[in-house]
């Protein structure tokens, strides 16, 4: 689809006054403004419809081209301006989708309600913005805005006021965050990309140049399970409590999977896990997780209790134990870390797991790999292969538990031999795996021209040299090089955001200009290129 033929209809958004505020005074004030516009338009991946059809109308009113595949991408044309017209294009790229996460007393619905910004300043003098109560989606909402405030570029060649600007091809993919699958399906022939040089602006640790990433791939275990006859202890209709492990701090499943972060659902699975050993107490679910890529801030275990006179007493005894325990080891990073047992109404209509199922069910989920699995040899304290056991969900219709994990890796063999690692786990518990299809990582390139003359801006900028690093996370550039040709050289770098994929998301306003004048300054050097 193509702007050619036909036209985005307009699209006004409302910014939420608070959100106006938020960016106030803010520089470069042009690119915060169209971060605030993006976070008042709903976008989860899958469902981003509503900030494509935003950006093909900012296309337009700037007459500028814009071309759409058939999954969605889409790429915005700016033909440069002053005497960098004559210049070789440049992709920039981000993706439009944010990964929805938000805290379990929000109200906030993801699919029609805005983002509510909110600014703060920490002791050390440090200003950042996050959201209430839900992620901010900076990850890839600021590099969305970056791109739209150069597209904003004027035209008029000579302008004084503009550094020289190279033909632009501003990529802007979809559903990166459930597994790179408009990155993956992308039609660089339909969007009529031509770049070789490409600035991807998804990461996250400004002052730091990223020039390669892990690749990955999901694993679904299907647990097929057995129900008993609705009994526990001979009572037909025993009490339902709730065992739940929340508070903790969640994140990114590649970025802090190295932090030693809790994981709610094998937290949660070793507490059932000892509560089923008391006699009278059977497990009727265990749910918890979201995300592939967030580590899971938040699981409950349903529990049919019998005698629930004597019975809770040794439940209480079990979650005071396992609580101690946990925040024994996690308590110093985990600080809201909580585990607790919760009278429910339940629907006693759900009939409790046979024992040997609900056993074999939660050693299988404590017996998965979760966390680093192996470093790096060549590049220090990378992580080289990780797994995030990422949710766990049961399904009343076909009496099936589904488990997700995430496995990691820069290295395919060793990625392919997690997975099977997941899948002899999954076979020795009765359950069967489904591998997805895996996606390329991105080897780094030391000898990169674009590296070197990035690095050198950088210095002149901020009198200090760079850190240049591979990321343990799934970025887009390995898919998109593949899908160019090969012989693209790219580069990756952002503001500093912490938190992301997790409520806790911030960026810190402090970097967004240093990043952007960088963004600029790269450009205004690849525009003497000929």
């Amino acid at each position: 689809m193509t702007n050619a033929f036909t036209r985005a209809t307009t699209t006004k958004v409302t910014i939420p006054p608070g959100n106006i505020k938020a960016i106030a005074d803010l520089e470069p004030q042009a690119l915060w403004s169209q971060f605030a516009t993006l976070s008042s338009i709903p976008r989860p991946s899958k469902q981003e419809e509503a900030v494509l059809s935003y950006i093909k109308s900012f296309a337009d009113e700037r007459n500028l081209q814009w071309k759409q595949d058939a999954v969605g991408n889409l790429v915005v044309f700016h033909p440069g301006c002053g005497q960098g017209k004559d210049a070789p294009a440049i992709i920039i790229q981000g993706h439009v989708d944010m990964v929805t996460e938000k805290n379990n007393d929000s109200q906030h619905n993801f699919e029609t309600d805005p983002i509510l910004l909110r600014r703060f300043q920490l002791d050390n003098g440090e200003n950042w913005l996050g959201a209430k109560g839900t992620t901010l989606g900076a990850d890839n909402g600021i590099g969305v805005a970056a791109a739209l405030t150069l597209l904003d570029t004027p035209l008029n060649e000579g302008d004084d006021h503009h550094a020289p600007l190279p033909p632009l091809e501003a990529l802007f993919t979809v559903d990166e965050e459930t597994g790179l699958t408009g990155a993956a399906d992308l039609d660089a022939t339909v969007l009529g990309l031509t770049g070789k040089t490409m600035l991807n602006l998804d990461t996250e640790e400004f002052g730091e140049l990223y020039v390669g990433c892990a690749g990955g791939g999901h694993t679904t275990i299907s647990f097929p399970f057995s129900r008993g006859d609705g009994c526990v202890n001979g009572e037909e209709t025993p009490d339902v409590v709730e065992l739940r492990v929340d508070g903790l701090m969640g994140g990114h499943s590649g970025i802090n999977i190295h932090e030693g972060r809790a994981n709610a659902v094998l937290l949660c699975a070793a507490a059932a896990q000892a509560a089923l050993r008391e006699e009278g107490v059977n497990l009727i679910s265990i749910t918890g997780g979201d995300k592939h890529n967030a580590i899971p801030r938040e699981a409950k275990a349903l529990l049919a209790i019998s005698n629930p006179e004597k019975t809770m007493s040794v439940m209480e005894r079990i979650v005071e134990d396992y609580s101690s325990a946990f925040k024994e080891e996690y308590g110093n990073l985990e600080t809201n870390l909580c585990v607790r047992i919760i009278n429910t109404d339940g629907d006693t209509k759900k009939t409790p797991l046979d024992p040997a199922s609900a056993s074999r069910l939660l050693s299988m989920l404590l017996a998965l790999p979760h966390g680093p699995l192996k470093f790096s040899h060549v590049i220090p304290n990378l992580v080289e292969t990780s797994n995030n056991v990422a949710s766990v969900t049961i399904s009343d219709d076909d009496d099936t538990a589904t488990i997700l994990c995430s496995t990691r890796s820069s290295i395919s063999p060793a990625l392919e031999s997690t997975r099977n690692r997941i899948e002899s786990i999954a076979s020795l518990a009765g359950a069967t795996a489904e591998k997805s299809a895996k996606y390329p990582g991105w080897n780094p390139d030391m000898r990169s021209s674009l590296l070197q003359l990035s690095r050198g801006i950088f210095k002149e900028k901020l009198s200090r040299d760079p850190g240049v690093k591979a990321i343990h996370a799934g970025l887009e550039c390995g898919l998109l090089i593949e899908k160019l040709g090969g012989d693209v050289d790219a580069l990756s770098f952002g503001p500093t955001i912490e938190g992301a994929h997790s409520p806790d998301e911030r960026i810190c306003i402090d970097t967004v200009e240093p990043f952007f004048e960088l963004v600029r300054d790269i450009l205004a050097r690849l525009a003497a290129v000929r």
